[in-house]
């Protein structure tokens, strides 16, 4: 990181439970087996003060410091190593902005896996029926968060044979425009 030129805009801390290493492999064996019934939960609360919810304020503040252009509303959240917490991060984030009143839609763009769906308790339809050219309004797979307004996540639906054909195909840069 030191030798990165890139501005730094915080950290958050590990908030999963401590588990022995016997728990993690059993744990992780049950994951695999449960792969397409898994749901999580946005863990950012209104009124929270514990010290995730505090970290994620910050980095939110950083943000909007940093924000030169207020035209430029796009947040990017991005890894190589599967399982770095790119879902966990945006979903978090995201409702921390929603909660200071921004609108804030989150789109899952991992159609390989669908992790950022998960929040949503992954519907069976979603961005891909509209890349795939299923249906031409990707808006109506929205997915509305019951407590807050603001915070809306656009789900994969089904997982493709051919993401990386789908994403090619230029329509996803339309929703982005959009």
């Amino acid at each position: 990181l030191d030798k990165l030129s890139i501005p730094f805009v915080g950290e958050i801390p590990d908030c999963s439970p401590k588990k022995s290493l016997l728990k993690r492999l059993i744990e992780k064996k049950d994951k695999k087996k449960q792969e397409g019934n898994k749901t999580r939960e946005v863990i950012i609360k209104e009124g929270s003060r514990n010290i995730v919810n505090e970290a994620f304020r910050v980095v939110r503040t950083n943000i909007e410091f940093m924000a030169k252009d207020k035209s430029k509303n796009a947040i990017v959240i991005t890894s190589f190593n599967p399982g770095a917490g790119k879902s966990f991060i945006a979903t978090n984030l995201g409702m921390s902005f929603a909660i200071k009143g921004k609108k804030v839609l989150v789109i899952d763009g991992d159609l390989r896996h669908g992790s950022a769906s998960a929040y949503v308790n992954s519907p069976s339809h979603g961005i891909c029926d509209y890349l795939s050219g299923s249906s031409d309004d990707w808006k109506k797979y929205i997915v509305k968060d019951s407590n807050n307004p603001n915070f809306q996540v656009l789900p994969i639906g089904k997982v493709p044979p051919n993401p990386t054909e789908l994403i090619e195909e230029g329509k996803f840069e339309k929703i982005l425009q959009e």
